[in-house]
């Protein structure tokens, strides 16, 4: 697995782009799963729509490759709860660094508290 910290420094200088850079593609590539291909919010919103939310989005597309769990350790991702440009309350995917979660903004990548919705992990690999 890639180093966190390499990722998200990548992350940083990386430039928004719906579909492969944005608060969803983003954390759904670093835990190895793919999400259905949209260009612009607009799509992205109607995907969300269509599975009933953005915690049934992803689980749909982790199809029990990672274990969903309560409590994250460094390198697991969730969907959390934040409050947007608009000051409503937005879910988005995020990496949990061991003591923040990261996110990506329009703008920037945002290491913040937040309360998770649902979280996931990797299996560990067998010997």
């Amino acid at each position: 697995m890639r180093d966190l910290g390499s990722y998200l420094l990548e992350a940083a200088k990386t430039p928004w782009k719906d579909g492969v850079h944005d608060c969803s593609a983003w954390p759904a590539r670093w835990a190895g799963i793919e999400t259905p291909a949209y260009s612009s919010m607009d799509e992205a919103q109607a995907l969300i729509d269509a599975a009933g939310g953005l915690v049934p989005l992803w689980e749909q597309c982790i199809a029990g490759r990672l274990e969903r769990v309560e409590t994250p350790e460094a390198g697991d991702v969730g969907i959390i709860e934040a409050i947007g440009a608009d000051r409503q309350s937005v879910q988005i995917g995020a990496i949990w660094t061991g003591k923040r979660w990261a996110f990506l903004s329009p703008t920037s990548l945002v290491s913040a508290s937040a309360e998770a919705i649902a979280i996931w992990r990797r299996p560990c690999p067998r010997p």
